[in-house]
């Protein structure tokens, strides 16, 4: 038993090292309450150096009365108001364009209160930062807006919708945050709100030891999992099932392949089968 611990534990300590931006679980906590992080990720996407944030929250829950409800990644608002939904989307099916609508539409929906203005709504951002360039024109960024056709003018609705591209290797700013976002040596990272932040939860053994004990537990709960199927089969399903709870946590197949001896092919391979990539 103490024998399994601890390789839970050395298995835990190898994915925490190799976590970055870019992975769900590790990004939310990186910039859980951190309006500096936030602010200088917005400051180079919107080129506005000057752009203050004032408050941010993950995991933020939008209900919706009649159908589905979301849950922002990360949910912030600036000193002037604007609100910004950014969503970190290492697969291309969870940055769908239908997506990116939903989201923008909810967090008008949680904007106003019963009978107030329509003039109140706020200017809105929903930001993609995906893992590929999922509109694949090689960009680093996508604006979309709604514009009048037959003018073709901007409508002015101030709704945004932004997609980054995250294997752009550009040497502008973009590219130097798009490196960072890939980057697991915060050593190499280039913004310092965003080296200190991930120098901390990857130093810290206060903060390491947290991270340890969360995946520690969903490795337990998963390995539970299989053992309660049956010994043959079960261990099968169950590694299985473990191998895309790391997936669907945002852990890179190149991790998973070296933590549980597979090719990098055929991690992808079952995470494309499932659904998760």
């Amino acid at each position: 038993m103490a024998d399994r611990e601890e390789s839970r534990h050395q298995r835990a300590l190898q994915i925490v090292k190799r976590f970055r931006l870019m992975d769900d679980d590790f990004m939310k906590h990186c910039l859980r309450d951190n309006t500096a992080a936030v602010a200088c990720i917005l400051q180079i996407i919107m080129k506005k150096p000057d752009l203050r944030v004032l408050s941010v929250v993950v995991e933020d829950t939008i209900p919706s009365l009649h159908g589905r409800g979301i849950r922002l990644d990360v949910h912030a608002t600036d000193a002037q108001q604007r609100e910004y939904d950014i969503e970190i989307q290492r697969s291309d099916k969870g940055a769908g364009r239908k997506r990116a609508r939903f989201n923008s539409s909810l967090l008008d929906q949680d904007s106003l209160s019963s009978g107030e203005d329509w003039g109140k709504l706020p200017e809105t951002y929903v930001i993609f930062i995906t893992e590929n360039d999922v509109l694949e024109h090689g960009l680093p960024l996508y604006h979309i807006e709604r514009i009048v056709t037959e003018l073709q003018q901007p409508f002015g609705d101030e709704e945004h919708i932004i997609y980054v591209n995250g294997t752009y290797e550009g040497a502008d700013e973009i590219g130097q945050l798009m490196s960072d976002f890939r980057s697991r040596d915060y050593r190499q990272m280039h913004f310092s709100a965003l080296r200190e932040t991930v120098q901390h939860y990857k130093e810290n053994p206060e903060e390491v030891s947290n991270m340890c004990r969360e995946i520690e537990d969903w490795l337990k709960e998963e390995h539970a999992d299989g053992v309660s199927q049956g010994l043959s089969q079960g261990e099968k399903n169950g590694e299985n099932k473990t191998i895309l709870a790391m997936l669907k946590h945002g852990m890179p197949a190149e991790t998973i392949a070296q933590i549980v001896g597979w090719t990098n092919e055929k991690v992808r391979e079952l995470g494309r089968l499932n659904g998760v990539l």
